[in-house]
């Protein structure tokens, strides 16, 4: 039937252009920026000066994962029209701050952002920007996703735990900035912000991270290998007397 034939040839010209836009995203994002690892590509025109400062801090904060020996490169795509992450990422919520492809290509993908005040513009108007996480936190954050996809498999996100993934990223990415007792105390009020699906936020993640890390002193990789209930995490580091002190 000619017509099925036509329809046929259709749908594998349709998946080879789907392919090839996701697979070279670059006639979208026009301006290009290379400064030490990163490959950074914009959809308006880049603030050298201040993406140079940026990618330095991001750096910084990369520097601090187990995962990193210094040889991967970063391609980060800025999408300052909001509707090319969500092309990316097959994703549509407001909120995002960006995603890494860790199955293909690990292209980082960002939303809207300003980088000569090294900051991801809010989805919300007015909302004011974290101090403890600036546009450099989102590109460390993602990078250490596609840190974890090189050394774990891109397969990761379906065989490790979302705590162990997004903790360690928010770990990595938050570089030390994190104030384990504050957030310890606000997990037993039963605060809102330690819930990730109603905040968005990953410090509930990040708290049973560091407990791994830096209280039983587990490596990364020990970490992931273990694939522990992020229940069984939470409890330990409840009972423990001396976390958060």
């Amino acid at each position: 039937m000619r017509w099925l034939r036509n329809l046929a040839i259709g749908l594998v010209a349709l998946a080879v252009l789907a392919l090839a836009v996701y697979g070279a995203p670059y006639p979208l994002f026009a301006q290009h920026y290379t400064h030490r690892r990163f490959d950074l590509w914009s959809d308006r025109p880049i603030d050298e000066a201040g993406a140079a400062r940026v990618l330095d801090d991001a750096q910084r904060r990369i520097a601090r994962s187990a995962l990193d020996d210094g040889r991967q490169r970063f391609r980060v795509f800025v999408c300052n029209d909001n509707w090319k992450l969500a092309l990316y990422s097959g994703r549509f919520q407001g909120g995002m701050g960006g995603v890494t492809d860790v199955y293909l290509t690990r292209n980082i993908y960002l939303r809207e952002a300003d980088l000569s005040t090294n900051r991801l513009i809010p989805a919300h108007p007015g909302r004011a920007p974290m101090s403890d996480r600036p546009l450099s936190y989102f590109i460390a954050h993602e990078a250490t996703h596609a840190l974890e996809g090189r050394a774990l498999g891109r397969l990761m996100s379906l065989r490790y735990p979302t705590w162990m993934r997004e903790g360690y990223a928010d770990y990595v990415g938050k570089a030390g900035q994190f104030d384990v007792a504050a957030n310890l105390a606000a997990l037993r009020a039963g605060d809102r912000s330690m819930d990730p699906k109603a905040s968005g936020l990953y410090r509930r993640y990040h708290l049973a991270v560091a407990y791994d890390l830096d209280v039983k002193h587990m490596t990364v990789r020990q970490m992931f290998a273990s694939r522990a209930p992020e229940a069984r995490v939470l409890a330990q580091l409840r009972a423990d007397p001396e976390f958060g002190r």
